[in-house]
């Protein structure tokens, strides 16, 4: 897929997930809204999440599932992008405000409450600094559509993540059956990663992980999530007191010129 078409994929998407390994070579995943800046995929991370950001940037590879159905546009088709990742640090939110802004107001409902406006954006100063993860396209899949609750499985291979759509069959406390689609993964660490949201204006977002060791099979769980799915619907103590911490968290790591 030439480069154009990967921005048209990744415009038409929803909800993505991002994967990669941490610097100690398990494998990582976060659910993500991708956007396109100069016809690559992009990934948009405020302050609040420089750990992250910079943990991505540090991957050898990365890989990008797009399978989510839901809000997509015609030009949707599942797939699986791998490539290398490179930060751009901007810390004074240029970028993000010429290049991606109009995107994820678009296609990211919450940021409304935000940056809609020149009186928001000039309030919430603190939204538009960004650490923006780029990826460098290597290699398009087709990946198909899995269960209802997005899981993907990421096992680390060979200093990258391996990427499959699963359909979880059956689980107890300690294991997890899967019904894997695409071809056979080799033994490794695993993390069988799920979310969901409230669509169309995506106000919940729940994500959730299972940890531990796939054998081919299944996955033989060391760290379960302490739910998964929506969960009830946030209160609006809890939206305002979720609103100042995302805050907090944005103005403790910006740098300070």
């Amino acid at each position: 897929m030439a480069s154009t078409g990967v921005g048209e994929a990744v415009h038409a998407s929803s909800l993505s997930v991002l994967c990669w390994l941490d610097r100690a070579g398990l494998p990582q995943a976060r659910g993500v809204v991708a956007l396109v800046r100069d016809g690559r995929p992009a990934i948009a991370f405020t302050y609040s999440d420089e750990l992250v950001a910079r943990d991505v940037a540090r991957s050898a590879r990365v890989a990008l599932s797009i399978t989510e159905t839901r809000s997509t546009g015609r030009a949707f088709r599942p797939v699986l992008l791998t490539g290398r990742p490179e930060l751009v640090e901007d810390s004074d939110g240029d970028v993000f405000v010429s290049d991606l802004l109009r995107q994820e107001l678009r296609r990211y409902p919450p940021a409304r409450l935000y940056a809609d406006s020149p009186l928001l954006m000039r309030e919430h100063w603190w939204y538009l600094p960004r650490l923006v993860v780029e990826l460098d396209v290597e290699a398009v899949e087709p990946l198909s559509s899995h269960d209802q609750e997005g899981h993907v499985l990421v096992v680390a291979d060979g200093g990258a993540p391996v990427v499959r759509a699963v359909t979880v069959r059956g689980h107890t406390q300690d294991r997890v059956e899967l019904s894997v689609e695409g071809a056979a993964v080799p033994p490794g660490p695993a993390v069988l990663f799920g979310q969901d949201a409230s669509f169309p204006d995506l106000e919940q977002w729940s994500q959730w992980r299972y940890r531990g060791h796939w054998d081919g099979s299944g996955l033989d769980v060391e760290e379960a999530p302490a739910r998964t799915g929506l969960g009830r619907t946030p209160g609006l103590l809890q939206r305002w007191r979720r609103q100042r911490a995302l805050e907090r968290r944005c103005i403790e790591a910006i740098p300070r010129t």
